[in-house]
């Protein structure tokens, strides 16, 4: 069986496209063979053709080129351009998934409807709509909502209130049979060097209270929030020897860097920028943190508990359906950074109960969060999928 698997514009090899390559892996061994359709440029088509699966290289056309919601503005002849070039991408979206002999189709996110709604639909091969961050339900992206419900088979979630928290309890209501909840699964075996390296991790005296961070700097992200939480300690005369390091593609809020320096916290605030050892990172970090105010099932959240960091989080997405409160982690008000600043406060005091609630962590992430699972149930959609009575036989 074969998935033709499209991600418009992925960036760097982030949270989601590493996740797609584990899921090809996962899937390759459940008989589902997936071929990935990027830019060849960036870095999901090198790591794809580096892991050895099939790729095909899709540009984007015109405007499309554009990144950040620019193709949600622009005046009436810029819109013009974008819908034509829109038509353009599916269409040739449709040619390439007929070429290579899909089964299924898979797409991410509104924006990938955008790119590839159309194309998969004129292909007509089964569509898999897999969601996770989105942007507000309301203009533009709510008719690519709409659409995005219509046309495909199966709508993937990865927490079981993201629907409603999406699109809306009526919109959602109307599609609900549609809906599938999965939980992505980790490689943990690639995990477990590191999760051996913090267990014999012995901490000397006078060490940092090292804070990790993961993610683009943004309002989604909420880095302000561990910001206020620190100068909080700060204000309140909470002294200690702690560093926080910010790991990150790119900085979209310019809030956080110019508040550290007006707080007077560059000494201790680390601007790391983007990393390929994060996993080394989080051996040597006491703590996770991720006050987002939208998310999914973070990589950087599973990883991190694998591995046996505490994690930090904000209640949004699926994260409370992975952290047991107080048990494997602590779950905070996003915004309520006094209550940030004062479980960091406990965590630095008490490192031998920090340290024992990341181990609770990394036994329930071992228990719970390996692939074969996620591998196994998404197998089971595709098949269902093409299995469907309305499915169209390939020839």
């Amino acid at each position: 069986m074969r998935l033709f698997a499209y991600m418009p514009t992925p960036g760097g090899l982030t949270g989601a496209p590493r996740r797609l390559l584990t899921l090809a892996s996962v899937l390759r061994e459940q008989g589902v063979e997936m071929c990935i359709a990027t830019q060849r440029d960036s870095d999901l088509f090198r790591a794809a053709e580096e892991q050895g699966l099939d790729t095909v290289e899709v540009e984007p056309v015109g405007v499309l080129r554009q990144r950040h919601g620019a193709l949600f503005g622009g005046n009436a002849v810029f819109r013009l351009k974008a819908l034509f070039s829109l038509l353009v991408q599916n269409l040739g979206i449709a040619r390439k998934i007929r070429k290579h002999g899909a089964d299924v189709v898979w797409i991410r996110g509104s924006k990938g409807i955008a790119f590839a709604g159309l194309g998969a639909l004129v292909s007509r091969r089964p569509l898999v709509w897999d969601v996770d961050y989105e942007l507000p339900s309301r203009g533009v992206v709510r008719w690519l909502h709409r659409l995005g419900l219509w046309a495909a088979k199966r709508v993937v979630f990865q927490y079981s209130a993201a629907p409603d928290a999406i699109f809306g309890l009526e919109l959602a209501a109307r599609y609900r049979q549609k809906f599938r909840t999965i939980i992505p699964g980790i490689d943990l075996p690639s995990l477990e060097p590191f999760r051996a390296k913090r267990m014999a991790r012995e901490r000397r005296e006078g060490d940092p209270f090292v804070i990790l961070q993961v993610g683009t700097i943004c309002d989604r992200k909420n880095q302000v929030t561990i910001i206020e939480a620190l100068r909080s300690l700060q204000i309140n005369n909470v002294h200690g020897d702690w560093e926080l390091w910010l790991v990150y593609d790119e900085i979209q809020d310019r809030v956080v860097p110019v508040r550290v320096s007006g707080y007077g916290l560059e000494p201790n605030v680390m601007f790391l920028g983007w990393r390929d050892d994060v996993k080394a990172l989080m051996v040597e970090a006491d703590i996770l943190v991720m006050p987002s105010r939208d998310e999914g099932v973070p990589n950087a959240v599973q990883e991190a508990m694998a591995i046996g960091v505490p994690v930090l989080a904000s209640e949004a997405g699926g994260m409370p359906e992975i952290i047991r409160d107080g048990q494997t982690g602590w779950i905070l008000g996003m915004d309520d950074a006094e209550a940030w600043a004062e479980r960091i406060k406990r965590c630095a005091l008490d490192r031998s109960a920090c340290k024992s609630v990341g181990d609770a962590a990394s036994t329930y992430a071992l228990e719970h969060l390996g692939t074969a699972q996620w591998g196994q149930s998404y197998a089971r959609l595709v098949e269902e999928v093409v299995s469907s009575p309305d499915a169209v036989e390939v020839r």
